[in-house]
């Protein structure tokens, strides 16, 4: 996992698939926040895919982590 969120930025900009525990560092909550209210509700607020191999572990679709990351940037007033 990535240390920085400018790190995890530069990822996304390279259209990187994130884990859940990454995204949740972006966005600023909780991992289980982003496994229960991102990726369980169907359809998912945010897509994903399993990762190959043992775990078969979450990856977070770049897009859809950029779109939320700027709706919470967002300057409520402001067009």
């Amino acid at each position: 996992m990535a240390g920085t969120v400018e790190e995890l930025e530069a990822r996304l900009d390279r259209g990187d698939w994130l884990l859940p525990g990454e995204v949740a560092k972006l966005l600023g909550i909780d991992r289980t926040t982003v496994i229960r209210a991102y990726l369980n509700p169907d359809p998912p607020k945010i897509r994903y895919r399993h990762r190959a191999g043992a775990g078969s572990y979450r990856e977070c679709h770049p897009e859809d982590v950029r779109a939320e990351l700027a709706k919470r940037r967002h300057v409520h007033g402001e067009s």
